[in-house]
């Protein structure tokens, strides 16, 4: 007699997560509850008069409700994490400020890949303050980088933060989620070392005897530079790592990784190399991918990308590191950023404009559909085939106004739990609530979307904002897609890391667990 088929913990079929939904609509109506029957004429939800009988807060409330009902524990939650490679100190600065005391002129808004002078920081950091969206680029010149850092020093708003996107991810989760040990594997210094949450586990063999430092350029909505005003709270970030990209580093990641023995790999900081001669991060790039192929199969590898602003480098991180890892975080600019270089769906939105991005207008989910249909796993593919080895099946997108999770395969599960933990922490964090029972989140928080937008083009999938059922889900060409809307924080006091946040939280409340090919039933 056949054993019974063990049944995947805590997996929900989506038909089962739609009839759910429908059952919960119901179940509001028939109660009178909340539901939103109308629109402003920008197609937002922004206040009591967008939702008839029903204050704000009672939709700000009956959201975070319905995540609270989907925001389930994994079974199996892993206990080990190996994160690497980059920390820093955040040095924290108003950028339009910065910008005075640096007698700079913003004459022009200009991107670049890396910069040289004072001027060209201007151009630059003009050049994403007018779209809102926040970028990151190197500052090749030591000395004037150093600067740049005295000025910064110099403002007395100034605040020093444990920075780097490893060190970041290792923080949220020795602060969130203490069943898992964090192992963090970067340069670090005496302040980013006091700066560390103390059950963070560090290596003596990246040590490094001066902290390297970012200067984090922030940014309000509405904030005036000459000609320009800011649509979106945003930042810029300008650097001048030297050890973050060492290949001593990488090393020391990947040897804590064989000796660590992790159940989860995080593996960010690869935009870093991105500012070295091409050369040199082209070989790196080829360490990675050899280090990369020999984690074992059964270890998921998450890749955290980060601003770049060179066609040719993000073409070889896609070609080269992207297909072999199992999970993928990026951002609006990121994702319209490598469909423009790649030859993707809709490569003219490229910089798109944050805090004004809606799912249709930009065919994310064009992009997303391309990205791991293109550079997923394929499992019907053969030995001989193109994807052939390919690891990658989920990809947790996130941006201002909104974040979907997208996947192939049965790797992964409880993402819908993730996304919605995710989504729930964005708001929350950009406006540092920290105890949220006992803040009126509606004069902080509020919901950017459309009463009813149109999610899939090529499946004419419609969405329908309902407060208490607000996560939709649907599935296309074995893919399948889970989508909700975030409460967006008014005034953030903080925009850095929450990006790292929201993909640390969403990662470790999925699950991921391979089934031994070799086990018949």
């Amino acid at each position: 007699m056949l054993p019974e088929r063990r049944k995947r913990p805590n997996a929900r079929p989506i038909d089962n997560l739609n009839k759910s939904k429908e059952k919960e609509n119901q179940s509001a109506k028939e109660k009178g509850n909340c539901s939103y029957e109308g629109k402003n004429d920008c197609g937002w939800a922004i206040n009591q008069h967008d939702f008839g009988n029903c204050m704000a807060h009672d939709v700000e409330q009956a959201l975070v409700l319905a995540w609270d009902k989907v925001i389930t524990q994994p079974t199996a939650v892993f206990r080990k994490a190996v994160v690497g490679f980059n920390c820093n100190v955040d040095l924290i600065v108003p950028g339009t400020q910065l910008l005075e005391y640096l007698n700079a002129t913003v004459d022009a808004d200009s991107d670049r890949e890396s910069l040289g002078s004072v001027q060209e920081l201007s151009e630059a950091f003009a050049h994403f303050f007018a779209r809102g969206a926040a970028a990151e680029r190197f500052m090749d010149d030591e000395e004037t980088f150093q600067t740049v850092i005295k000025h910064a020093e110099g403002s007395p708003k100034a605040q020093y933060h444990i920075g780097g996107n490893a060190a970041l991810m290792a923080e949220r989760i020795a602060s969130a989620f203490p069943r898992t040990e964090a192992y963090l594997v970067g340069p670090i210094g005496p302040r980013s070392n006091a700066l560390l949450h103390p059950s963070i586990k560090r290596t003596n063999s990246t040590r490094i005897v001066k902290d390297e430092v970012h200067v984090i350029m922030e940014y309000k909505q509405g904030e005036i530079l000459a000609e320009y005003v800011a649509p979106a709270s945003s930042r810029f970030i300008t650097s001048h790592d030297k050890f973050s990209g060492s290949t001593v580093v990488i090393e020391m990641f990947f040897k804590a990784i064989s000796q660590i023995k992790p159940d989860l790999v995080i593996l960010t900081g690869v935009h870093l190399l991105e500012f070295q001669q091409k050369e040199m991060r082209l070989e790196k790039l080829r360490m990675l991918k050899r280090n990369v192929l020999q984690v074992d199969p059964k270890t998921p590898i998450h890749l955290e990308l980060g601003s770049m602003g060179d066609a040719v480098y993000i073409k070889d991180v896609l070609e080269r590191i992207i297909p072999h890892v199992d999970s993928l975080g990026l951002n609006e600019q990121e994702l319209a950023f490598i469909s423009h270089v790649a030859g993707g769906p809709y490569t003219n939105e490229y910089p798109v404009q944050a805090g004004t991005v809606h799912v249709h207008k930009v065919g994310v989910v064009e992009m997303l559909h391309w990205l791991l249909r293109t550079y997923g796993r394929d499992k019907s593919t053969g030995a001989d085939g193109k994807r052939a080895g390919y690891r990658l099946q989920r990809i947790h997108f996130h941006c201002l106004t909104y974040h979907v999770v997208v996947s192939v395969g049965t790797d992964w599960s409880n993402l819908a739990a993730g996304l919605a933990a995710g989504a729930r922490l964005a708001g929350r964090m950009a406006c540092s609530i920290t105890d949220h029972r006992g803040v009126d989140q509606s004069d902080l928080l509020e919901v950017r979307t459309a009463h009813t937008l149109l999610l899939d083009k090529h499946l004419d999938k419609k969405y329908t904002f309902e407060p208490h059922s607000p996560i939709a889900s649907w599935m296309r060409d074995e893919l399948v897609f889970i989508y909700t809307p975030v409460l967006v924080c008014k005034i953030p006091t903080k925009t850095v890391g929450v990006d790292d946040a929201i993909s640390t939280t969403g990662l470790l409340y999925s699950q991921f667990y391979k089934f031994d090919s070799n086990i018949h039933w």
